[in-house]
């Protein structure tokens, strides 16, 4: 496992890209309080040291640093505001933004979801491919780690169709 010198992330990323999540302690939850007006957070505890401005990272999430004992924690704002309202949450469980804005905060568009859940919102599967030996689209879509076959199509707007209709069968987050 590589860490940045000087840094740790509440992310740490191996080299199988595989990541391991660490928990954040009710200390660290208690330098934040939830923003009613703007849907965010704020920091009520410095550490001693000049408020640095939240920043995105590379995916689009807004961040925070804290330093502790010589190190950096970085922190997702999503996490920090469904923590602070649902202090005992399952940990292991991955934020979810309802309308699929990284940014927006609020606590009523954060949902905690598992893994499989969280990859239904994945915009990178359009659930077809070209099938050239039989000239005809094939749709599928993955569900419990199995790919359910949709059936043939002559066009891209039938198999993108189906793979629609299947994906409000078969990928429904419930509500927990």
């Amino acid at each position: 496992m590589s860490i940045r010198k000087g840094t740790k992330n509440t992310s740490y990323v191996r080299s199988d890209d595989s990541v391991a999540t660490k928990n954040i302690s009710k200390d660290i939850i208690s330098n934040f309080v939830y923003d009613e007006v703007n849907g965010g957070i704020l920091r009520t505890k410095w550490l001693g040291r000049e408020q640095s401005v939240p920043k995105c990272n590379n995916k689009g999430y807004i961040m925070y640093s804290i330093d502790v004992a010589g190190y950096t924690y970085k922190y997702s704002a999503h996490r920090l505001v469904y923590l602070l309202h649902n202090p005992d949450m399952d940990q292991s469980l991955q934020m979810d933004h309802i309308n699929g804005i990284k940014t927006d905060n609020r606590i009523e568009n954060l949902r905690a979801v598992g893994a499989q859940q969280n990859n239904f919102n994945r915009h990178t599967n359009k659930g077809f491919s070209w099938q050239a030996a039989n000239q005809k689209f094939r749709a599928d879509i993955g569900v419990g780690y199995k790919v359910i076959y949709l059936g043939l199509y002559e066009t891209i707007l039938d198999a993108r169709a189906a793979y629609l209709r299947a994906k409000k069968k078969y990928h429904v987050i419930e509500e927990g």
